[in-house]
């Protein structure tokens, strides 16, 4: 288990260390402090600057998550991962552990964030209104979120296993829906009679993400995101067990 848990780590930590990521980061605290600094819509607090965040950190999660498996496949280790000491079944249990740790990552990198602009906005939000923040949901949030988006880029790419263009695709592709997606949980909100009429939508983990993510923390988002992530993930494995890799 120890060792197990050692690459999980290293299979983070190579990928929190590229520049790539750092890249990644950066921008996505420059677009946050736009809003701080210069949109600070007056009904925002530190709920929905957290948001703000996590819409742009929304790809980086994607970037950072279907590295775990593309950079076996990049760097042409994956014949000496998963052919080694330790079973498939195995390699993709560090896998999902190195998901866990990347959504503590986030929810950490957003905590950051939060006591920025509450420093910067201490009329406004100030220790309080960081004290009021409810850190453990944002942290469930984002463990939640890594889970079942990281499950579902390992099924892409356990399925596109050597298509690069292809994977990039599906995560600019991702990322739309995610945006488009903020727009439909604004919509039910002010108008909960379209629910009925989008109820297929709502059970999928792109709406219950977006739902998380606005501060809207339910049980139900968080089961129905589970239940999708043990789908990718075992089906991910079960194609990865079924693949000849050379």
């Amino acid at each position: 288990m120890k060792g197990l848990l050692k690459i999980s780590w290293l299979n983070v930590k190579n990928i929190a260390y590229s520049k790539k990521f750092m890249l990644g980061i950066s921008i996505a605290f420059i677009y946050s402090m736009m809003w701080v600094f210069l949109v600070r819509p007056s009904r925002y607090g530190l709920s929905e600057y957290a948001f703000e965040i996590g819409r742009f950190l929304f790809i980086v999660i994607l970037y950072s998550t279907v590295s775990l498996l593309r950079n076996d496949i990049i760097f042409n280790t994956t014949k000496t991962v998963f052919t080694g000491i330790f079973s498939r079944i195995e390699i993709m249990i560090t896998k999902a552990i190195s998901l866990i740790i990347w959504g503590i990552i986030f929810a950490l990198i957003i905590e950051i964030n939060n006591v920025v602009a509450s420093c910067i906005l201490y009329e406004k939000i100030g220790i309080s209104g960081f004290l009021a923040f409810n850190h453990l949901e944002l942290f469930i949030t984002y463990i939640v979120i890594a889970l079942c988006i990281g499950s579902l880029m390992f099924l892409i790419s356990s399925i596109m296993f050597n298509e690069s263009k292809t994977v990039l695709f599906f995560i600019l592709f991702i990322s739309m829906i995610n945006f488009y997606t903020a727009g439909i949980v604004t919509l039910i909100f002010r108008h909960p009679e379209v629910a009925n009429k989008l109820f297929i939508y709502l059970q999928t983990p792109f709406y219950n993400i977006v739902l998380l993510t606005q501060g809207i923390f339910n049980i139900k988002a968080v089961i129905i995101n589970l239940a999708w992530t043990l789908i990718f993930f075992v089906s991910a494995t079960f194609v990865i067990n079924r693949r000849e890799i050379k």
